[in-house]
């Protein structure tokens, strides 16, 4: 059967069905048309409570609830429907904002490269009308040991790093972890839990049918998830590993920016601070990146000293596929080029090619990723990649490096871009500087980025 989504007229969040003696959640969708209807359940299963802690299952529900709103975008998006009805009670004024942003902005990747006519803004309909909001002198700020979501790369292992090194105690956190995250998270012994999602077959099936398909705010749905299992355990506050890189755009598309790690950005870690108090008693200060004000390039250079994490981090996201268990950097991907160009300066080229098992700045293939990272191309990669800047900062450094200086791509990029032998202290002053950014950081946590400076 070939899908067509025009046959499609709403997509419905029916409900969340939590089982808290095993800390499951499924989650019901459907998308329903006069002709036709697809049923999904996802499933999500966190790490259970002991059983003699008690759990605020009042704040579980409220993010629960909203997880589940975003987790439905996977499915929305098969058809992308003008109508969005939530069933499942629970959600707030705040929840339906925070969505309506979150279907928009998180999915304009996936409206550009599908040739959708703009923005997605369907109307959402809660039925029942929005739940109440948890009052203002009601959110707390979790406290205890902080929950790490970590990813198998570079710029978790330096949340986890900092935080350890201010004697706290970090416990890591991963959604499908398979054996690269668990390699790099027992690294330093630090206790490594995990949360599974299951995601419906059904949807890939349709996939193949020629459902509509791409990019959905996957940092989104992970935070939401690390708050829940936070909650559920009795942990302290969700620290991410963002930088402030995510924040600058992929491209301009008539005249809307569209940024493929929008829901790592400054703007989306914002919305969830706004959402988390109405929707679930938590204040800004339970969920916020340690690493917000800080590039890319500055986070690499901190990160080059960290060496026993040198033979087992992996930031390449083939490594990461579906029904992949153990990879590491495939070395021809444009996460693979960036992560070594910004390492480069900080690494001999022996450890760095040690590291990814080739020389990416040394292969005449590579040249045309290179100059995409630079802005040479229509438009940068659609790739978790730093700024434009950070590139350029980079390669100017290594034009000057023994080591570096004589390579196929750096010999090449020199030749068309001569500037890149003159020093730009405005733009390294750029790079490498303190970027002032949202607050929410509880007592104890404000002054351990500072050590980066």
């Amino acid at each position: 059967m070939v899908f067509d989504p025009d046959v499609f007229t709403e997509f419905r969040y029916l409900a969340a069905h939590i089982d808290r003696a095993s800390a499951r959640v499924d989650f019901d969708f459907e998308l329903a048309g006069p002709s036709r209807t697809e049923v999904f359940r996802e499933t999500v299963t966190f790490t259970p409570v002991r059983a003699d802690r008690d759990v605020d299952w009042l704040r579980v529900e409220g993010l629960v609830a909203i997880l589940g709103a975003v987790i439905g975008l996977s499915y929305y998006k098969a058809a992308a429907p003008q109508r969005y009805v939530i069933s499942q009670g629970g959600i707030t004024a705040a929840g339906v904002s925070y969505l309506t942003t979150v279907l928009s902005k998180g999915l304009a990747e996936f409206a550009f490269r599908n040739e959708l006519p703009g923005l997605l803004e369907p109307e959402i309909v809660v039925t029942g009308g929005a739940s109440p909001e948890f009052p203002a002198e009601s959110h707390v700020t979790p406290d205890g040991d902080p929950l790490v979501p970590i990813g198998g790369g570079k710029d978790s292992v330096v949340t986890v790093e900092l935080l350890a090194a201010a004697r706290m105690h970090p416990v890591q956190f991963a959604v499908n972890p398979n054996q690269v995250i668990f390699r790099v998270g027992r690294v330093k012994g630090h206790p490594v839990i995990p949360a599974t999602r299951e995601i419906d077959e059904r949807l890939l099936e349709l996939n193949s049918e020629g459902a509509l398909n791409g990019h959905v705010p996957v940092t989104a749905i992970n935070s939401l998830i690390s708050l829940v299992q936070a909650r559920i355990i009795g942990l302290g506050p969700v620290v991410m590993s963002l930088e402030a890189s995510a924040s600058e755009a992929t491209l301009v598309w008539d005249g809307v920016e569209v940024n493929h790690q929008w829901s790592k950005s400054e703007e989306a870690e914002g919305l969830l601070h706004d959402m988390l108090g109405p929707q679930a008693g938590l204040s800004a200060g339970a969920y916020f990146s340690l690493l917000r004000p800080y590039s890319e390039l500055k986070i690499a250079r901190y990160f080059s000293g960290l060496r026993e994490y040198h033979p087992v981090i992996t930031s390449c996201n083939r490594a990461f596929r579906r029904g992949v268990d153990d990879a590491r950097w495939c070395a021809n991907c444009d996460k693979c080029r960036f992560i070594f160009l910004i390492l480069s300066p900080f690494l001999p080229a022996s450890a760095l090619i040690r590291m990814f098992a080739a020389n990416l700045l040394d292969d005449s293939r590579q040249i045309e990723g290179y100059r995409s990272l630079l802005g040479l191309a229509e438009h940068r990669p659609f790739e978790c990649v730093g700024e434009q800047a950070e590139s350029m900062v980079a390669l100017t450094w290594i034009a000057h490096q023994e080591d570096w200086k004589k390579s196929v791509v750096v010999t090449a990029l020199v030749s068309e871009i001569p500037e890149l032998l003159t020093p730009h202290p405005e733009l390294e002053a750029q790079v490498l500087g303190h970027r002032d950014g949202i607050c929410g950081m509880p007592g104890g946590y404000e002054h351990l980025g500072a050590i980066l400076a």
